[in-house]
């Protein structure tokens, strides 16, 4: 499960009562780190040579063994990711396995790898959604960014196989310097196809260290711009209502009381769900590479204990105490602690806010 935006009642009903409960209900197999594209902004993409350095990938029992330990413990939701999980070796097996333990699955992927076969396995087992990561509008925009013009004309032809089949799917956006300058046309792709759109126009900063913090920064907006284009996505997100919607987020967000509190952990990361990545290692969320417990050592069970009790002991943040605008930014834990290992500070995010802020203002007053 990759967001609560859209869930349903039962399942959102279902979810806190696993919060409540520390019950990992949902989980993300990271299946590879590979990838066919080379986007400039990524943190997790490697060659096969550097993978083989590092270990190499899990086989398909690692993670069917893992996926029946999970479902003892209460997991109904996975998310399959990499990388492309569509490049993971023993991608459809895998898939076909998990859906008949009954599992409700989504997908991460960038498109290019859809096939009719594979649409036609997604109608055969169909999954809760495919998420399709796209990247530009042109073939012009792919080779800059991604480093493959023809990962455009693959993306189309997968996000048509998806439709044509019936798959629900949605469109993933991450606005970046090369490619901002297509923004409204990679949402009326979206809209031509009838598929929402959701944009992140906040890129965290490398989580990974076996990147050496290669990517994101260099490849994000500024801060201004950033905050900038999550206003106009708002605005497309909101359409005919978004004056109506903001007006009253601007109002909750001028009236809070300033910020108290120090920043620790307060989403479902490493309470009820739990990411795993390519490596076999269980962390809270994709970025936080700390804490890390291998599953090679210890079963999943005993993992997701041994992570509550050293997210426990992560240091608190008191970096946002006295903000004016925390019900509107999208500062957590993770985004805190990589904006001050990285740049020192939280200004980046701080600035981000500011500018959406003053920017739906004017909106919303057009």
């Amino acid at each position: 499960m990759d967001s609560l935006d859209d869930i349903t009642g039962v399942e959102k009903y279902l979810v806190l009562k696993a919060t409540q409960a520390r019950t990992p209900i949902s989980a993300s197999f990271e299946l590879t780190p590979c990838c066919n594209l080379q986007c400039d902004m990524c943190f997790i993409s490697m060659k096969a040579t550097e993978v083989k350095e590092y270990g190499g990938l899990k086989d398909l029992d690692f993670w069917l063994n893992l996926a029946q330990e999970l479902k003892e413990m209460g997991t109904l939701f996975i998310l399959l990711t990499g990388g492309e999980p569509l490049l993971y070796p023993h991608f459809k097996e895998l898939y076909q396995e998990l859906k008949k333990m009954g599992f409700i699955i989504t997908l991460n992927t960038n498109g290019t790898c859809i096939t009719e076969e594979i649409a036609q396995l997604f109608h055969t087992y169909r999954p809760r959604r495919v998420n399709v990561t796209l990247y530009g509008a042109s073939r012009e925009t792919y080779e800059k960014l991604c480093h493959r013009a023809d990962g455009f004309d693959q993306c189309m032809n997968g996000i048509r196989l998806l439709r044509q089949y019936n798959i629900d799917t949605k469109l993933n956006v991450s606005v970046v310097k090369e490619n901002k300058h297509e923004f409204d046309e990679i949402l009326a792709i979206g809209d031509r196809f009838g598929i929402p759109s959701e944009v992140n126009s906040y890129m965290f900063p490398c989580s990974r260290t076996t990147r050496n913090g290669m990517g994101a920064i260099d490849a994000r907006l500024t801060a201004e711009e950033g905050g900038q284009y999550d206003a106009l996505y708002q605005k497309h997100k909101h359409s005919s209502e978004f004056k109506e919607v903001i007006a009253a987020t601007l109002k909750e967000a001028e009236e809070a009381v300033p910020y108290q509190n120090e920043v620790v952990i307060t989403c479902r990361a490493g309470k009820s769900s739990a990411w795993i990545n390519w490596q076999g290692r269980m962390t809270p969320c994709v970025m936080m590479e700390y804490p890390a417990i291998s599953l090679e050592e210890v079963s999943a069970k005993e993992a997701w204990k041994n992570l509550e009790k050293m997210m426990k002991e992560l240091p608190a943040h008191s970096d946002c105490k006295g903000c004016k605008l925390w019900k509107l930014c999208q500062a957590c834990y993770a985004s805190v602690s990589l904006e001050k290992e990285h740049n020192g500070n939280v200004s980046y995010l701080c600035r981000f806010t500011q500018c959406e802020y003053d920017f739906l203002k004017q909106l919303i007053n057009k």
